[in-house]
């Protein structure tokens, strides 16, 4: 088995450490994953070899990659601006790990992969990430270690003895194979991670929603479309991608709910589209009776999507427009609505049908017969789900007919929103005003976290009649579908990260706040107990640092760190003799370490009792390195 240092391990793993977080976080392809860590195989096994290649050639070749990358950000706008950045820092990474290594280049590959694993953490979506987070802060505490604990020759190349992987000496791992560091050490890295992690957590935003709305990346978006086609031909497909998730904060949850998107009252030709009415500004205050929290996830949609009535929404910054509520600027990753149940929506609609689909209107007039308008609504719908098909795939409508009349007097199938278009336009035909409404049906709900997943296959089309207030009835027959309901532990965990990590922003920032110094407020509740978490592990990362900081004030003499090295080698000397006696114990039982010792303790008295400038850390340092690398007295063994 080849020898392999333990420097060289630490590095390319910690290295490799840095491009898998960038896999594990979707910034990198898997194929390109499994190159890079070949690559990482060949420098570790040929650590310490000099590549023929001259410094001016690798500012030439970085430069172009440089230059290669503005231009191609110059070329395809902000959708390729993080990736990029992300090839910039692989190449980076790779060059720097392929080049001569000093210590001062070995402190770089280390920063290199801080800056990869900070980069996924922006963007990354994924519990998943958690493994290369981890694995980092591993890896840069003991590499750390190992570079301040085995110093450098005058070459600068890392001075450390070759070891065999699973069989390492004192120059850095244990016998069985584990990195061997001071649990002092640890306590005082992980120290500072968990506190400043938690302190940083909970005063800086997370920044990955605003750089996916300001189109750094962008991503694929899928289900709510304002606008009907009805002469679509493609078939619709069953996605089933999560685009949104709700938690009903107040309130008794139904078990099927419309979330409504976009209300169309303008019929022509074509069938229904929205009115174009002026901006009247924000939605008035209104009673309320129940209050649910909206997550959107990878859904591309100004429209602001609500059930039943709408009372208050935060954060307010949308607008009305005719019968509509739209965002004023990019749509937030979270948002809270209130509504009312039975609230009166008395906005005017039309009952206007143009001259082109004046046959469909006089037969729902004469499908509908006499009666009020509910009874009138419930005869046009049985009738439309006894008499058509429903169905997903493409229709081949002739372009110069219009759609509705063809879906009504020849196709006789359609999708809702054919049933739906059609619905309204017999609805309206009674005298009736309607308008089709595009949204989604939400019908599943998630017991394990308490919450409703809506799908983009969800995206559905229904009507809304004026009867003194304005009304839901489906158009199609509600045989297709089926109240979800059950356990998915997976989805909620999902959730909890997006919830808590990536969508972490600055209004969280204000409930947390509040939660802790207004009790009494309307303040998540649920939001208690993860402060409360993150108050206990600083609280517990506190304490150890005062330990570590106790502990070590304890053993800040530099002399008793030699002796404590000394010791551990199988020589021990006791603190109470004179420095004399121990320089002849070393001369007498460690010949080939008195040199040494004799330079230290001169170096030492000269500094801590002679008044001379000497640094005296650096010195014991060295001291105790060189112990280490002795091997022990002769015939003594280490303990």
């Amino acid at each position: 088995m080849s020898s392999i240092s333990s420097t060289a391990l630490l590095t390319v793993g910690t290295s490799a450490a840095g491009i898998l977080c960038l896999s594990l976080a979707g910034l990198l392809p898997w194929t390109a994953f499994a190159l890079l860590i070949a690559v990482h195989a060949l420098v570790l096994q040929q650590f310490s070899a000099r590549l023929p290649v001259s410094a001016p050639l690798v500012v030439m070749v970085s430069l172009l990659v440089i230059a290669f990358e503005a231009f191609r950000v110059f070329e395809q706008g902000n959708d390729v601006v993080l990736f990029a950045l992300r090839d910039l820092i692989v190449y980076f990474a790779l060059l720097r790990l392929v080049l001569p290594k000093t210590a001062r280049e070995l402190h770089q590959i280390a920063g290199i992969a801080i800056t990869e694993c900070t980069l996924a953490t922006i963007v990354t979506e994924s519990p998943l990430f958690l493994v290369g987070l981890l694995l980092m802060a591993a890896l840069v505490p003991m590499l750390l270690f190992n570079l301040d604990e085995s110093g450098f020759a005058e070459n600068g190349w890392p001075r450390v003895e070759p070891m065999l992987l699973f069989n390492l000496d004192e120059s850095g791992f244990a016998e069985n194979g584990w990195p061997r560091v001071e649990p002092m050490h640890w306590a005082k890295v992980w120290t500072g991670i968990v506190a400043i992690s938690c302190l940083l957590f909970f005063l800086i935003p997370r920044p990955s929603s605003t750089i996916l709305r300001q189109g750094i990346i962008s991503r694929p978006q899928t289900g709510f479309s304002e606008e009907v086609d009805l002469y679509r031909t493609e078939s619709i497909s069953t996605d089933r991608s999560v685009v949104m998730r709700i938690i009903w904060d107040q309130g008794k949850a139904p078990g099927r709910f419309y979330l409504s998107g976009a209300r169309l009252g303008k019929l022509g030709r074509d069938g229904f589209a929205r009115e174009s009415g002026p901006r009247t500004g924000p939605v008035t205050v209104q009673e309320s009776t129940d209050r649910l929290t909206i997550y959107p996830t990878g859904l591309d949609c100004r429209n602001v999507l609500y059930p039943f009535r709408l009372s208050r929404i935060s954060p307010s910054s949308c607008s009305v427009r005719g019968s509509n509520l739209y965002w004023d600027g990019e749509p937030p990753p979270v948002y809270e609505v209130w509504v009312h149940r039975l609230g009166n929506d008395d906005t005017p609609g039309s009952a206007l049908v143009p001259d082109e689909l004046g046959d469909v209107a006089e037969l729902g007039r004469r499908i509908a017969g006499q009666g009020t308008a509910r009874r009138k609504v419930r005869r046009l719908t049985q009738y439309l789900q006894s008499h058509y098909a429903y169905t997903l795939e493409g229709l081949a409508i002739p372009r110069e007919t219009s759609p509705i009349a063809w879906f009504v007097f020849e196709g006789g199938k359609g999708n809702c929103e054919h049933f739906a278009s059609a619905l309204a336009v017999m609805i309206r035909g009674c005298g009736i005003p309607s308008r089709v409404v595009t949204g989604f049906l939400v019908n599943e709900f998630n017991t394990s976290g308490g919450y409703y997943l809506v799908r983009a296959e969800n995206a559905h089309a229904w009507v809304e009649y004026l009867d003194g207030t304005w009304k839901t009835v489906e158009a199609v027959h509600q045989s297709r579908v089926i109240d979800r309901r059950g356990a998915r532990p997976f989805d909620a965990l999902r959730f909890q990260w997006i919830r808590w990590v990536i969508r972490y922003s600055l209004d969280d920032q204000v409930r947390l706040a509040a939660s802790i110094f207004f009790p009494s407020s309307r303040a998540e509740g649920r939001a208690k107990p993860v402060l409360a978490g993150f108050a206990c592990i600083a609280v517990f990362g506190a304490v150890l640092l005062l330990i570590s900081c106790l502990m070590k004030k304890r053993g800040t003499d530099p002399y008793r760190k030699v002796i404590g090295a000394l010791a551990k080698k199988g020589l021990p000397l006791d603190d109470s003799m004179p420095h004399e006696i121990h320089l002849a114990q070393v001369r007498e039982h460690w010949p080939s370490l008195e040199d040494e010792f004799r330079v230290f303790l001169d170096d030492y008295l000269a500094g801590r009792f002679g008044g001379h400038d000497i640094d005296l850390v650096d010195r014991t340092k060295r001291m105790i390195r060189a112990v280490r690398r002795s091997g022990g007295p002769p015939g003594r063994g280490c303990r």
